[in-house]
C-alpha cells in the first residue's frame, strides 16, 4: 500500500468523490511521485474506469513541464466536446504551478464556467506558485507526505474501550481525539468499512468545531462507535 493510500487528506478527497461531491474544478498540490496515482484513482471514480487511452481523459503537460498556451487552447476545445464513453470528460493540467501567465490566463474562463459535463484537475507539486486567479476558481488541497496517519482498528471489546478511556484521562485534548478518529477512519477505509468510516468522519467534524468539552466528546465517541450502543443513530442525527 502506498503512502498516498493512507494519507488523511487524500482519504477525504476520495470520500467526497465517491459520495458524488465532485467540484467542477479541483486543484491538488502533492509530491510528484503521487500524481499518477491521483489521476488513476480520481479518473476511475469520475469516468467509471481508468486507462491511459480513455477518450474522455484529457491529460496535458507532464510532472516536470506545464502545458503551453497552444496545448491549453487545445484542451479547452477538446473538453467542450460531448463525452465519448463516460458521462463526463476529465481534463488534467499537470505542473499547474509552472504555468506561464498566458497559458494560465487562457484557462480562467474554463476553470470558472466549464461545460456541464467537464471536470478539471490542476495537479502540481508546490501550491505556493499556483496562480491565485486559478486557485480562487478551484477546490484547493495540499497533500504532504507528513499528513499520513497510523491506521488502527476501533476498539471492539469492553476492555479495549476501558483501556482507551483510561488513556483519555492523561493529557488528552480535542486534538488527541481527532488523531484517534483519523487513525480509526484510516483503518475503516483500508478494510472498506465505509459505513463505519462515515460515522467516524461525522464525529470528527463535531470534534473539529471544538465546542465540546473533552469528557463530553469522549462520551460521544464511545456511544457512537460502540456496536451495541442503542443511541448511536440518534447521536449521528444530531451531528448532521
Amino acid at each position: 500500500m502506498s503512502d498516498l493510500a493512507v494519507n488523511v487528506k487524500w482519504q477525504e478527497i476520495l470520500r467526497e468523490t465517491k459520495a458524488g461531491d465532485i467540484p467542477h474544478c479541483r486543484a491538488i498540490a502533492a509530491p510528484s511521485e503521487w500524481h499518477d496515482e491521483i489521476i488513476t484513482e480520481l479518473a476511475g471514480i469520475i469516468l467509471g474506469s481508468f486507462r491511459p487511452s480513455h477518450p474522455d481523459l484529457l491529460i496535458t503537460g507532464t510532472t516536470d513541464k506545464a502545458p503551453d498556451i497552444d496545448t491549453c487552447r487545445g484542451l479547452i476545445a477538446d473538453i467542450a466536446l460531448k463525452p465519448m464513453e463516460a458521462s463526463r470528460r476529465m481534463g488534467v493540467i499537470m505542473s499547474a504551478d509552472r504555468l506561464l501567465l498566458p497559458a494560465a490566463n487562457s484557462l480562467l474562463k474554463l476553470a470558472e464556467e466549464p461545460p456541464g459535463h467537464a471536470v478539471l484537475l490542476f495537479l502540481m507539486e508546490d501550491g505556493r506558485y499556483f496562480l491565485p486567479t486559478l486557485k480562487s476558481r478551484s477546490r484547493f488541497t495540499v497533500i504532504t507526505s507528513d499528513t499520513k496517519t497510523e491506521a488502527r482498528p476501533v476498539p471492539v471489546k469492553a476492555e479495549e474501550w476501558i483501556e482507551w478511556l483510561a488513556g483519555t484521562r492523561r493529557n488528552y485534548d480535542i486534538d488527541s481525539a481527532v488523531k484517534d478518529l483519523e487513525a480509526w477512519a484510516g483503518y475503516a477505509v483500508n478494510t472498506k468499512d465505509f459505513v463505519l468510516a462515515e460515522k467516524i468522519e461525522r464525529v470528527k467534524i463535531a470534534a473539529g468545531k471544538k465546542n465540546l468539552s473533552v469528557p463530553l466528546l469522549c462520551d460521544m465517541i464511545l456511544m457512537t462507535l460502540r456496536e451495541e450502543s442503542r443511541y448511536s443513530e440518534y447521536i449521528l442525527d444530531d451531528l448532521r
